[in-house]
């Protein structure tokens, strides 16, 4: 019983984190509803398609501690930073908040892998950086870093394997999330995205 508590609380403390809808929240400071801006998504790519690159910084690092906090709270607790993990992304991808659209949860995982996988972390965010500015293709960047995070993960044995299996399941929800994405990008209709450009 006890266990099944440590459970439910490690999942709850990074839900309760993964819902804080930050780059909405910078959005609307500026007077913008991401909603009703680019895609739709209240993520951080849409804030800087809509104010520019240090607003997708900002954003990005935000919705990464989201990820990064409850995990290393779970680990401070002797709670599960796994579960934590999955519950931040699954917060920050299906937010109660707006009818449970939120968003991809790229930036939440990298701070779940940070926690959990640094070195991992560090290869596959170099990956996304060579994807990016190759194509300047956001969504083709980041569905790149979630197939190479778990495989990285395994080949370098890093973590538990609840950790493991938890980043492959969390990947594979990334995944799913860019569907719509991966459609666009089937049709080469995907748009670019250069956050540094004058707008």
């Amino acid at each position: 019983m006890k266990d099944m508590i440590g459970y439910f609380l490690s999942f709850v403390i990074g839900f309760g984190f993964g819902i804080i809808p930050f780059s909405y929240i910078l959005g609307k400071i500026k007077g913008v509803d991401l909603r009703q801006q680019g895609s739709g998504n209240i993520g951080a790519t849409n804030l800087g398609r809509s104010l520019g690159l240090g607003f997708f910084i900002l954003g990005f690092l935000l919705d990464g501690f989201k990820g990064l906090i409850p995990v290393l709270l779970a680990q401070s607790l002797s709670m599960i930073p796994a579960l934590a993990g999955a519950g931040a992304i699954i917060g920050h991808i299906f937010n109660p908040l707006f009818k449970f659209k939120g968003g991809k949860g790229v930036s939440t995982i990298i701070g779940v892998a940070v926690g959990l996988t640094p070195r991992s972390f560090l290869i596959s965010i170099g990956v996304w950086l060579i994807v990016y500015l190759a194509t300047y293709v956001v969504s083709l960047a980041s569905i790149c870093l979630a197939f190479v995070l778990p495989v990285i993960i395994i080949l370098l044995k890093e973590a538990n394997i609840m950790a493991r299996i938890l980043i492959i399941v969390l990947c594979a929800f990334i995944i799913i999330a860019h569907r719509k994405n991966i459609q666009r990008l089937a049709k080469g209709q995907e748009p670019k995205t250069v956050f540094w450009r004058k707008r």
